[in-house]
């Protein structure tokens, strides 16, 4: 069953969530334990002191087993919220922890059902304990074993906590309808985006990796938003040159992707290339699948006529597609450009609509 992504669960919503760590977890239970007040117990004649001490350690189990309680609750609640945010938010969180929300929610909840029964446990010895020896064994290994859940999970909580703090960090990336500039260095993705958008563009990093992620919008009334989204160093190489998250951030992209423009730069003195270029657009075009690309060939304004028309001949045999002439920094033909994006959030918003 797929999950239902909801609209209002943008990455801003996860900074709410503090996720402890289990050295925090340990020192908050220590600190709430030396500090906690005990209500005197009912007096009987002889066993004053026993009672007082069994008390006690009913107090300060419960307070482990409250605190451990309410972290795995925290924990499942901010695993709901991804589960609900778009696929590639969920896609980079499981690039991190290599298991995906769903998967943990079920995890952690299992946990939690085991704290309970720790709890009741240990609660129960304690309560029908006769001697302190009895009673203060069977809260020992009561808060051991509450402890141990969250300290045998301490790797992947912290994964978690790390995942939720980078994906805060993010801007809202989704849209009504997504579009990647996708090309190699130097082609003008990033003047291309400004020019669309004709705003500052949002520049957030880009999580798990050293890269950053350039996000615009163009608002279009009544259908919607467009984003379009810049990745340098992601979808501007090939992608067996890419370490393992590199590459699994990539195919994150994937999931955000409703159309993608690739651009070329053919200008026989540009940094990368022809056949380079050619080479990254079909990485790019086996990653994205029946994803639509739009072929774009940029500055056209400073490239000479003659080898302008013989490589979009090369380019529309390659791709099968005629590529559309602009120069990004002049703007020629980005209206054109635009109207093409407009057309398909309008396309995408009417058959959502049916």
């Amino acid at each position: 069953m797929e999950n239902i992504v909801s609209k209002e669960m943008k990455p801003e919503k996860l900074k709410k969530y503090y996720i402890k760590t289990y050295d925090e977890l340990y020192n908050l239970v220590n600190n709430r334990m030396r500090t906690a007040s005990i209500p005197p117990p009912p007096k009987i004649r002889g066993k004053d002191k026993f009672l007082q001490l069994r008390n006690a350690l009913l107090v300060k189990l419960g307070i482990v087993y409250n605190i451990i309680d309410s972290e795995l609750i925290k924990i499942i609640e901010a695993l709901k919220t991804i589960s609900l945010m778009h696929p590639f938010y969920n896609e980079l969180f499981t690039t991190k922890t290599r298991k995906t929300p769903r998967d943990l929610i079920k995890r952690f909840t299992m946990l939690k059902h085991t704290a309970t029964r720790i709890y009741n446990d240990a609660k129960q010895q304690i309560k029908t304990g006769l001697t302190g020896k009895e009673i203060v064994g069977a809260f020992k290994a009561g808060i051991g074993r509450l402890l141990s859940i969250y300290r045998r999970n301490n790797d992947l909580i912290a994964a978690i906590k790390d995942s939720i703090i980078e994906l805060s960090k993010l801007p809202d990336i989704t849209g009504d309808l997504v579009v990647i500039i996708a090309g190699m260095p130097q082609v003008g993705k990033s003047t291309l985006l400004k020019k669309l958008t004709h705003a500052k563009p949002e520049i957030s990093p880009f999580p798990f990796t050293t890269k950053t992620i350039i996000a615009g919008h163009i608002t279009v009334e009544p259908y919607g938003k467009i984003t379009l989204i810049d990745t340098p160093g992601l979808l501007d190489r090939p992608l067996n040159k890419k370490n393992p998250i590199e590459y699994k951030a990539v195919l994150a992209l994937k999931h955000l992707a409703d159309i993608t423009i690739y651009l070329f730069d053919i200008d026989p003195h540009s940094y990368y290339t022809f056949e380079q270029q050619l080479n990254v657009y079909r990485d790019i075009r086996e990653l994205l699948g029946d994803k639509d690309i739009i072929i774009a060939i940029n500055k056209i304004d400073i490239t000479p006529k003659d080898y302008l028309e013989k490589q979009s001949i090369r380019i529309k045999e390659v791709t099968g597609k005629q590529p559309l002439l602009i120069s990004a920094e002049k703007e020629y033909n980005l209206d054109k450009l635009k109207m093409i994006l407009i057309n398909k959030l309008m396309e995408k918003a009417l058959h959502h609509k049916s």
